[in-house]
């Protein structure tokens, strides 16, 4: 065993707390992680992990070998990183994070077209509603819609990427147009609890930011499911413009009350600070501010 290979697998079975999963980030089988772990453990002669039916987690003595074993993984991909910068040839396996709205929609198309330029960079990508960790998951860049929070973390912005109210025509038929954001009051409204958890929706009147709470006919968590409500017809939604653009374009859905819009948010690529930001991220983080420019026009 190599002291590297069993480094890498022991600190990715802390970050994911599984051997499966683990082996999963390496690309290796779990019977082989397993193994390597083993071989360190035996290496050191001491135990590492507390290994039960349902978790693994790190001992004492683990937890802090992990700390500092993650300080040289981490010098030592930025070294490999720098030799293959300067043979400009951007390579090994890319871990991205997304949501999973904007990321079924929007991201998965640039990333295909991102691996046709770079044949050499593979990619790990997770799709999920939660905001990922990305130095304690071991992600090595995440897309994110929404202001960011502040964080040691590097945050590009590769897009301007609205939320907008839209309804259905069949809807609009049956109930009406509202004309105000009062008017809400009086319709049947979806929740993405996610955007807003209290029902308030957000609206730019005569030039300031206001809150108007909104009944709920159905509150949901994502941004496709409440897509797919306002499509069947069960209200007026706050939606995620890239779950409703087709549906835009055709006529089967239409915006409501745009002069009061204020729903406009910004798309941002996120990475750890490092001394040296590797090849295959600087070359993601350039394609994307290159395949969605025009949504920062």
């Amino acid at each position: 065993m190599d002291t590297i290979d069993g480094m890498k697998a022991f600190a990715r079975v802390v970050e994911s707390g599984s051997f499966t999963e683990a082996a999963r980030r390496l690309g290796i089988s779990t019977a082989l992680a397993s193994k390597y772990v083993r071989q360190l453990e035996t290496r050191l002669g001491a135990q590492l992990l507390n290994r039960t039916t349902r978790s693994v987690r790190p001992t004492e003595l683990g937890q802090a070998y992990w700390e500092r074993c993650n300080r040289i993984l981490s010098e030592f991909d930025e070294l490999e990183d720098s030799v293959a910068d300067q043979h400009g040839r951007p390579r090994g396996q890319l871990r991205i994070a997304g949501s999973r709205a904007f990321g079924e929609d929007l991201l998965v198309p640039a990333i295909v077209a991102f691996l046709e330029s770079h044949p050499e960079i593979t990619v790990d990508l997770t799709l999920d509603e939660r905001m990922v960790d990305i130095i304690a998951e071991g992600f090595d860049v995440a897309i994110r819609v929404g202001e960011l929070a502040d964080s040691s973390l590097i945050g590009r912005r590769i897009a301007f990427y609205p939320y907008y109210i839209c309804a259905s025509t069949a809807y609009l038929a049956e109930y009406g147009t509202p004309n105000t954001p009062q008017d809400l009051l009086d319709h049947r409204c979806i929740i993405n609890t996610r955007i807003n958890p209290s029902n308030q929706w957000q609206f730019s009147i005569n030039g300031q930011k206001s809150q108007v709470t909104v009944p709920s006919t159905v509150r949901v968590n994502t941004a496709r499911s409440t897509a797919t409500l306002v499509k069947a017809g069960q209200g007026i939604g706050l939606c995620l413009y890239s779950t409703v653009k087709d549906d835009l374009e055709s006529g089967a859905l239409v915006r409501v009350l745009r002069k009061f819009e204020a729903y406009d948010r910004s798309v941002y690529a996120v990475y750890p600070q490092s001394r040296h930001l590797s090849g295959k991220v600087r070359a993601f983080v350039d394609h994307m501010l290159a395949a969605f420019a025009e949504y920062r026009a």
